[in-house]
């Protein structure tokens, strides 16, 4: 009989990183599906300017999202390196 393996610390099995690139991936879909929705609405009732602002709160949303991903990385590898300088 094979031994257990041994639990894992990663969320959900995963490898590191991969729940919050689920997060962030799915986060911008939600964003862009409601903006889609909300413009398509916008623009069938002949509001042209407003659906243009969607379009740049969805740039908004979808940069702080990304931004959100790529700085949470970079801390985690730079308090990383500061213990392993200790």
């Amino acid at each position: 009989m094979a031994a257990a393996d041994p639990p894992t610390t990663q969320p959900l099995g995963k490898p590191a990183g991969s729940v919050r690139a689920y997060l962030a991936i799915g986060i911008l879909a939600a964003f862009l599906l409601t903006h889609a929705l909300a413009a398509g609405w916008l623009l069938h009732a002949g509001n042209v300017e407003a659906a243009i602002g969607l379009l740049g709160a969805l740039a908004l949303e979808a940069g702080t999202v990304t931004g959100f991903y790529f700085g949470s990385r970079s801390a985690r590898s730079g308090a990383t390196a500061e213990t392993t300088d200790a």
